[in-house]
């Protein structure tokens, strides 16, 4: 789905938040709660509802009449995770951005200070907090340091920045920072694609340092029905309709992809050659990896195993088809 830019204009709010939902009815209200509530102002909330047939409808339109920050749309179908979110960007108008997951809490300083950070770091190009990890009861039962504390974010050499996005094991929980639209607005965005936050970060980390907020201020909600705990149980073939609706049934190469998207990010970016080589010799890293079960070349194998598997049952239902 193509990307419609809408213009800034004297008015326009320096912070555009961009909030994707599909039946998020369980925990919506507190998320949008959250983001009322933050003491830095300036910034319009855009909602984008894909076609939800629970209560989300109801619950956005109830505080969409209360606050006129918040513009809401709904999609007359499911457009698939990847769509929606680049929806709201393209809607954005503010200076800086940032997606929000519907069952996510901001803490009421998260927009202040990472707006700082950006305002203050010029070179930056986002800003996150500390993030800690609360159940679905909104208790707090873990953090994230142990995956970011050793990430070069702030480096300022290019290869370095972009060698421990796509080399060392993070959540990828910057993914939800404070980004520049403009700067944004020259990568792929959200591509649909698994692993693309990951390809996303990584271009960002090309494109300059990230600023990290020492405190914790942003609670990234576990529960049953998240993503990273339901795509495990289902194949990746099936997985392709979540991402985007118009590419279910095809087959994908997501490991492929990846390593595709990865050079066109290097080849993308203004470098120095010197660092446009030194960006290309972090992919041999990232396909060999220190462990056997991360090494990429493994996942690069198993892509053509189950693309061979999806063609011969394809094969298969033809012939019984024509059989019948």
């Amino acid at each position: 789905m193509a990307i419609q830019r809408e213009d800034a204009t004297p008015r326009s709010p320096r912070v555009s938040i961009g909030l994707p939902v599909y039946n998020g009815e369980a925990f919506l209200s507190a998320a949008i709660e959250s983001i009322l509530n933050q003491a830095y102002t300036d910034f319009e909330l855009i909602i984008s509802d894909n076609a939800s047939t629970d209560a989300t409808e109801e619950i956005c339109r109830a505080f969409a009449t209360h606050d006129p920050r918040i513009r809401y749309f709904r999609q007359s179908e499911n457009l698939g995770a990847a769509p929606n979110y680049n929806f709201t960007f393209g809607k954005a108008r503010g200076e800086y951005f940032k997606w929000a997951a519907h069952d996510d809490v901001h803490h009421p300083t998260l927009l202040e200070e990472t707006v700082r950070g950006l305002d203050e770091h010029p070179e930056a190009t986002l800003s996150y907090s500390r993030v800690r990890k609360i159940n679905e009861h909104g208790e707090v039962i873990g953090t994230y340091d142990y995956l970011e504390d050793d990430l070069r974010i702030d480096d300022s050499s290019p290869h370095r920045r972009f060698s421990d996005m796509i080399c060392v094991p993070h959540n990828c929980v910057a993914f939800f920072g404070l980004m520049r639209r403009e700067q944004l607005a020259l990568t792929p965005l959200h591509a649909a694609y698994e692993g693309s936050d990951r390809n996303l970060l990584a271009e960002m980390a090309l494109r300059g340092p990230m600023h990290r907020v020492p405190e914790y201020l942003f609670d990234r909600r576990d529960h049953p029905n998240t993503y990273s705990r339901t795509r495990n149980k289902v194949r990746l073939r099936d997985r392709v309709e979540w991402w985007d609706t118009k590419q279910a049934g095809r087959i994908k190469f997501p490991t492929w992809k990846r390593a595709g998207e990865y050079a066109k990010s290097i080849r993308r970016v203004d470098l120095s050659t010197r660092e446009r080589v030194a960006c290309y010799a972090q992919l041999p890293r990232w396909l060999f990896g220190p462990r056997w079960y991360r090494q990429r070349w493994v996942h690069l194998l198993r892509d053509l195993a189950n693309a061979c598997l999806q063609l011969i049952g394809r094969r298969i239902q033809s012939g019984r088809a024509s059989d019948n």
